[in-house]
């Protein structure tokens, strides 16, 4: 009886084994197909958004991001911030009607608070949808639907220093062109002195233009900054159609007139050689003197506006444009100005696991030098996101002042792989090979790559290594950039005044 017994529990006992690997195998192919669900699910967003779905694509995406990892979460938020700025200007398009009658020049008062109220419960209902924070605002012609930007500052907050800011950044001036024409140039000033390399330029000049053309806003008090745009514009797109509009007055004291005649009254006078945008163009030509030619509705980079005969308009000559002189252009430029706390820079991160209290800052004059003072039982540094891959400079400036060593900054790769340089006592060591240095004095050291697969690091200017590879290493885990980090192997104490990364 007791083997009859002993066989049925071993029987069941495999049964059980047998149903939990079929269970188990289940279990993993319903994870492997969820995977590539989602995979496909962020596809399907983006396809959503690409075909004007945006309420649709955020739905999904707000759905994902719940789910998501960091890379799959920075592309989810990148497409919220995106799409949101879509479906307020498609609306717009939808209610155009209806915000036209909210315009504030509108005097029916009942007509305007009407449609206020549709409006607003309208986007009521698409916000609780989309999680949203779509706004009506009044303009003096029509309303407009705006964001109030809650998805670009998520994004700013969680992916410092993404590769898709500069993209973001030129949405919100796309945004406050639609919106705020008064405070345009200012954002431009703003978007150029941080982007001086964009690929956005000829944009910016285009919105420029827009925004003469309109009336829009006042050029005064920022002409050099419209002159240096207009100007590296037509430099580096010299066979662009809006090269075309950009002229100088070819005459001294030139009458600007009211109508395209002599008999126009005149509204001011424009210098030689001073830059001007055409607005319009006369359709017949006219006589005036012994030259026949049309007549041009041109805008100063003063704000000045109105005719000009063409015989006083010189194209601008390409060819003598000269490169304007740049400062260098970085991703990251952190001088450690600003801080969250005491021991927390603006943008960075502390390692997993690191010593918050083993960072601070000591001021020096207008600048605060960040330091770290780690013993040798504990982990500490700081970490920043950044897409790193490819060609890239990184320099920073720091020295060693106590203890055995320090890693001043690292780069991490996607493979595991990592470029790190380390001080040490009377050395330095990059990746794993080591050149005598005067640590305890201030150097500045560049690293430099053309392919990521290898790198130079120049001292004070001076090349100390060439093609050097990045090392395997566990500890900088995650893709982006360490600096002042202690492994806890030895005391380090250490600072630094700035750090800089471009790709």
């Amino acid at each position: 009886m007791g083997g009859f017994n002993d066989e049925r529990r071993g029987g069941f006992l495999l049964y059980l084994k047998i149903a939990g690997g079929v269970l188990g195998g289940l279990a993993l192919i319903v994870f492997l197909v969820s995977l590539v669900m989602r995979k496909g699910d962020i596809e399907n967003a983006i396809d959503r958004y690409d075909g004007g779905d945006y309420r649709g694509a955020l739905v999904l995406l707000n759905k994902l991001q719940k789910t998501a990892d960091y890379d799959g979460g920075e592309k989810i938020c990148y497409y919220k911030a995106r799409a949101i700025n879509a479906l307020a200007a498609q609306l717009e398009r939808k209610y155009a009607d209806e915000l036209g009658e909210i315009g504030t020049e509108n005097e029916n008062a009942h007509a305007r608070e009407k449609e206020t109220r549709y409006l607003e419960k309208k986007l009521a209902s698409i916000n609780e949808e989309i999680e949203g924070d779509l706004q009506l605002m009044a303009d003096k012609k029509a309303g407009r639907i705006v964001s109030r930007g809650r998805f670009y500052d998520e994004f700013i907050a969680r992916y410092k220093g993404s590769r898709f800011i500069e993209d973001l950044d030129f949405e919100e001036l796309q945004k406050i062109e639609r919106t705020e024409h008064d405070k345009l140039l200012a954002a431009v000033a703003n978007f150029y002195a941080k982007y001086p390399n964009t690929y956005y330029l000829s944009h910016i000049v285009k919105m420029i233009f827009r925004a003469l053309n309109d009336g829009n806003v006042s050029v005064k008090g920022r002409e050099d900054l419209v002159k240096g745009l207009v100007l590296e514009f037509a430099r580096r797109y010299p066979t662009s159609a809006e090269i075309q509009k950009i002229y100088t007055c070819a005459g001294n004291d030139v009458n600007l007139r009211n109508s395209p005649a002599t008999s126009g009254g005149v509204v001011g006078k424009v210098k030689k050689d001073e830059l001007l945008i055409q607005i319009e163009k006369s359709m017949d030509t006219a006589q005036v003197g012994d030259v026949r030619d049309h007549w041009y509705r041109v805008s100063s980079l003063a704000g000045l506006r109105g005719w000009i005969f063409g015989k006083f308009l010189a194209p601008v000559d390409v060819a003598q444009i000269e490169p304007a002189a740049r400062k260098e252009t970085w991703a990251i430029e952190d001088y450690f100005k600003d801080w969250e706390d005491s021991n927390t820079p603006k943008n960075w991160m502390h390692v997993p696991g690191g010593e918050k209290g083993a960072l601070s800052f000591a001021v020096k004059g207008d600048s605060k030098i960040m330091k770290i003072d780690c013993p040798a039982d504990k982990l500490a540094g700081l970490y920043r996101r950044f897409d790193s891959g490819g060609a890239f400079t990184l320099r920073a400036r720091a020295r060693l002042k106590a203890g055995e060593s320090v890693v001043v900054f690292a780069y991490a790769l996607r493979n595991g792989k990592a470029y790190y340089l380390r001080l040490r006592d009377g050395e330095l060591d990059l990746s794993g090979r080591r050149v005598p240095v005067k640590s305890s004095d201030w150097n500045e050291f560049t690293l430099e790559s053309e392919d990521g697969r290898h790198a130079k690091l120049l001292v004070n200017g001076d090349v100390v290594l060439n093609r050097i590879p990045p090392a395997e290493t566990k500890l900088f885990p995650e893709r982006g950039v360490y600096c002042l980090f202690a492994a806890g192997e030895s005391d380090a104490v250490a600072e630094m005044e700035y750090i800089k990364v471009r790709n």
